[in-house]
């Protein structure tokens, strides 16, 4: 990635995790950045694809600490968990460091989807995390993308909850909820 286009993401970042998707202009970006707006154009279609960029961009963070985290887990079931974790840490931490309002997550959180069709990533995980389970004769066999698929939107129905309550309440109602769908999978 170029250092110019790096630094257009890095001002939108800022402008798209504080006010939106929706109140961000790409003046105020390219302002921000010391450029010029038709600059913006060298790297990006236009603000849809650079909040796409951004939001895959700060994925793939996520993505790499979760490598990192999941290299100290050796149980599939603690991997579910912590690499769940870890996500909405990841996310609170954004929350608190561009003082984003829980509106502007909701909005983040519902363009984004909109926008970003398929995020595999998170699903492919789990179903690995699934079969490692059922190897390890922690889990039963069973429909591991099917299971993949309602574990990733039951996350994703609680995750504005989680991502904006108090931190020990979040990761204990987290914990009690895995522990019910462990019950559920287990041998």
């Amino acid at each position: 990635m170029k250092d110019k286009e790096k630094h257009i993401l890095e001002s939108a970042r800022k402008f798209f995790f504080r006010y939106g998707f929706k109140k961000t202009s790409l003046d105020e970006v390219a302002e921000d950045a010391g450029i010029a707006k038709g600059t913006i154009y060298n790297y990006f279609k236009n603000k849809e694809d650079l909040f796409v960029r951004n939001i895959k961009s700060n994925l793939q963070e996520v993505w790499q600490d979760l490598e990192q985290e999941m290299c100290l887990c050796e149980r599939a079931d603690e991997k579910l968990l912590h690499s769940t974790l870890l996500i909405i840490r990841h996310h609170r931490k954004m929350v608190k460091e561009f003082a984003m309002s829980k509106a502007v997550l909701e909005e983040l959180l519902f363009v984004g989807m909109n926008l970003i069709h398929d995020i595999p990533e998170h699903n492919v995980r789990i179903m690995e995390f699934l079969r490692e389970g059922e190897n390890q004769g922690i889990f039963r066999a069973g429909d591991h993308e099917k299971n993949a698929t309602v574990l990733q939107q039951m996350i994703r129905s609680f995750f504005l909850r989680w991502a904006t309550m108090d931190t020990q309440v979040a990761e204990s109602e987290i914990r009690d909820l895995f522990a019910l769908i462990f019950n559920g999978l287990r041998c």
